[in-house]
């Protein structure tokens, strides 16, 4: 990614990401691909910071609360069992 794919990131919106992980297990860690395994505080860090892996966690975040919000993770739940 460069420069120019970032989108600007809502502070609102941040912030509500951050909350999320901030109240999780204390054990949470997040593993993405290529670019390691990342503890609650390292998601926090690149959250504010604004950087690629923070973008990342945000729209992950996003499309998870769409995904319940909509319904589609609660059909996708009930379906697996």
């Amino acid at each position: 990614m460069t420069e120019k794919d970032f989108k600007p990131i809502n502070e609102n919106l941040r912030d509500l990401v951050i909350e999320r992980i901030e109240v999780a297990s204390p054990d949470l860690k997040l593993a993405m691909g290529s670019h390691g395994i990342f503890t609650k505080e390292e998601m926090i860090e690149h959250i504010k910071k604004g950087d690629e892996i923070g973008q990342k966690i945000i729209d992950s975040n996003l499309s998870f609360l769409k995904a319940v919000a909509s319904g589609t993770f609660t059909k996708a739940m009930v379906s697996i069992n």
